[in-house]
Protein backbone atom coordinates (compact mmCIF):
# COMPACT_ATOMS: atom_id res chain seq x y z
CA UNK A 1 0.00 0.00 0.00
CA UNK A 2 2.72 2.19 0.88
CA UNK A 3 5.48 3.83 -1.83
CA UNK A 4 9.05 5.26 -1.05
CA UNK A 5 9.76 8.32 -1.55
CA UNK A 6 13.49 9.96 -0.77
CA UNK A 7 13.47 13.17 1.11
CA UNK A 8 16.38 15.38 0.29
CA UNK A 9 17.57 18.85 2.52
CA UNK A 10 18.98 21.53 0.01
CA UNK A 11 20.77 24.36 0.89
CA UNK A 12 19.29 27.21 0.01
CA UNK A 13 21.64 29.00 -2.88
CA UNK A 14 21.79 28.98 -6.16
CA UNK A 15 22.73 25.47 -8.20
CA UNK A 16 21.76 23.39 -5.23
CA UNK A 17 18.90 21.39 -7.47
CA UNK A 18 20.75 21.45 -10.31
CA UNK A 19 23.42 19.24 -8.14
CA UNK A 20 21.21 16.76 -7.27
CA UNK A 21 19.19 16.57 -10.83
CA UNK A 22 22.91 16.09 -12.47
CA UNK A 23 24.03 13.66 -9.50
CA UNK A 24 20.83 11.58 -9.79
CA UNK A 25 21.22 12.07 -14.05
CA UNK A 26 25.12 11.15 -13.69
CA UNK A 27 24.14 7.63 -11.89
CA UNK A 28 20.87 7.15 -14.86
CA UNK A 29 18.14 7.41 -12.04
CA UNK A 30 15.36 8.70 -13.67
CA UNK A 31 12.57 11.23 -11.00
CA UNK A 32 9.01 9.63 -11.32
CA UNK A 33 7.88 12.97 -9.43
CA UNK A 34 10.06 15.80 -7.67
CA UNK A 35 8.05 18.21 -5.46
CA UNK A 36 10.54 21.26 -4.00
CA UNK A 37 9.43 22.81 -0.71
CA UNK A 38 11.41 25.64 1.27
CA UNK A 39 11.94 26.43 4.84
CA UNK A 40 14.11 29.71 6.31
CA UNK A 41 17.08 27.51 6.47
CA UNK A 42 17.23 24.85 3.82
CA UNK A 43 14.70 23.37 1.17
CA UNK A 44 13.49 19.86 0.51
CA UNK A 45 13.24 17.97 -2.56
CA UNK A 46 11.00 15.14 -2.36
CA UNK A 47 11.71 12.35 -5.04
CA UNK A 48 10.36 9.81 -6.43
CA UNK A 49 12.36 6.80 -8.23
CA UNK A 50 11.67 3.31 -9.33
CA UNK A 51 12.46 0.84 -6.17
CA UNK A 52 15.58 -0.54 -8.24
CA UNK A 53 17.38 3.08 -8.31
CA UNK A 54 16.05 4.12 -4.28
CA UNK A 55 19.06 2.70 -2.56
CA UNK A 56 21.49 3.67 -5.18
CA UNK A 57 20.12 7.43 -4.88
CA UNK A 58 20.14 7.61 -1.61
CA UNK A 59 23.99 5.94 -1.84
CA UNK A 60 25.13 8.47 -4.30
CA UNK A 61 23.47 11.48 -2.53
CA UNK A 62 24.85 10.71 0.48
CA UNK A 63 28.56 10.07 -0.87
CA UNK A 64 28.41 13.61 -2.49
CA UNK A 65 27.28 15.68 0.71
CA UNK A 66 23.60 15.35 0.29
CA UNK A 67 21.28 14.89 3.65
CA UNK A 68 18.90 12.00 2.31
CA UNK A 69 16.41 9.81 3.95
CA UNK A 70 13.50 7.93 2.87
CA UNK A 71 9.73 8.22 3.68
CA UNK A 72 6.95 5.64 3.64
CA UNK A 73 3.75 7.89 1.63
CA UNK A 74 0.59 6.40 -0.04
CA UNK A 75 0.30 7.28 -3.42
CA UNK A 76 -3.45 7.56 -4.72
CA UNK A 77 -5.23 6.90 -7.96
CA UNK A 78 -8.41 9.30 -8.48
CA UNK A 79 -11.07 9.96 -11.17
CA UNK A 80 -9.32 12.49 -14.05
CA UNK A 81 -12.04 14.44 -13.88
CA UNK A 82 -14.13 17.23 -12.19
CA UNK A 83 -14.84 16.19 -8.11
CA UNK A 84 -12.21 13.19 -8.52
CA UNK A 85 -9.77 15.09 -6.05
CA UNK A 86 -12.51 16.22 -3.92
CA UNK A 87 -14.09 13.16 -3.30
CA UNK A 88 -11.40 11.58 -1.76
CA UNK A 89 -10.37 14.70 0.07
CA UNK A 90 -13.96 14.28 1.65
CA UNK A 91 -13.07 10.46 2.58
CA UNK A 92 -10.10 12.60 4.43
CA UNK A 93 -11.95 15.20 6.18
CA UNK A 94 -14.80 13.16 7.69
CA UNK A 95 -11.86 10.61 8.82
CA UNK A 96 -10.77 13.42 10.87
CA UNK A 97 -7.05 12.68 9.06
CA UNK A 98 -4.63 15.97 8.59
CA UNK A 99 -2.65 15.98 5.02
CA UNK A 100 0.94 17.16 6.01
CA UNK A 101 1.83 17.25 2.33
CA UNK A 102 0.48 16.45 -1.47
CA UNK A 103 2.04 16.41 -4.83
CA UNK A 104 0.74 15.25 -8.00
CA UNK A 105 2.71 13.06 -10.47
CA UNK A 106 2.36 13.32 -14.30
CA UNK A 107 1.48 10.23 -15.24
CA UNK A 108 -1.44 8.83 -15.20
CA UNK A 109 -2.48 5.38 -14.40
CA UNK A 110 -5.62 3.76 -16.44
CA UNK A 111 -8.26 7.07 -15.96
CA UNK A 112 -6.65 7.92 -12.37
CA UNK A 113 -4.23 11.05 -12.16
CA UNK A 114 -1.47 10.05 -9.67
CA UNK A 115 -1.44 12.28 -5.98
CA UNK A 116 1.12 11.27 -3.53
CA UNK A 117 0.44 11.97 0.06
CA UNK A 118 1.81 11.77 3.34
CA UNK A 119 -1.21 11.71 6.00
CA UNK A 120 -1.65 12.11 9.83
CA UNK A 121 -3.95 11.17 12.35
CA UNK A 122 -4.06 11.40 16.30
CA UNK A 123 -6.79 7.95 16.53
CA UNK A 124 -4.94 6.12 13.84
CA UNK A 125 -1.86 4.88 12.43
CA UNK A 126 -0.39 5.00 8.89
CA UNK A 127 -1.56 1.23 8.13
CA UNK A 128 -4.93 2.19 9.56
CA UNK A 129 -5.22 5.04 7.44
CA UNK A 130 -4.48 3.35 4.77
CA UNK A 131 -6.84 0.07 5.23
CA UNK A 132 -9.40 2.90 5.93
CA UNK A 133 -8.74 4.52 2.28
CA UNK A 134 -8.93 1.16 0.62
CA UNK A 135 -11.97 0.18 2.22
CA UNK A 136 -13.70 3.11 1.41
CA UNK A 137 -12.67 2.74 -2.51
CA UNK A 138 -9.83 4.88 -2.55
CA UNK A 139 -7.44 3.55 -5.21
CA UNK A 140 -4.36 3.48 -3.59
CA UNK A 141 -0.81 2.54 -5.82
CA UNK A 142 1.67 0.23 -4.61
CA UNK A 143 5.63 0.51 -5.63
CA UNK A 144 5.04 -2.22 -8.14
CA UNK A 145 2.94 0.27 -10.18
CA UNK A 146 5.02 3.01 -9.47
CA UNK A 147 7.70 0.72 -10.80
CA UNK A 148 5.88 0.51 -14.32
CA UNK A 149 5.58 4.05 -14.64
Amino acid sequence: MFITQITVYLENNQGTLRSLTKLLAEHNIDMIALSIADTLHFGLARVLVREKDIEPAIAALRENGFMAKTNRVLCVGVQNQPAGLDSVLAIIEDSDISIEYMYSLNYILGSRALLVMRLSSEQMTSEQIAEMLDSKGVTLINQTEINRL
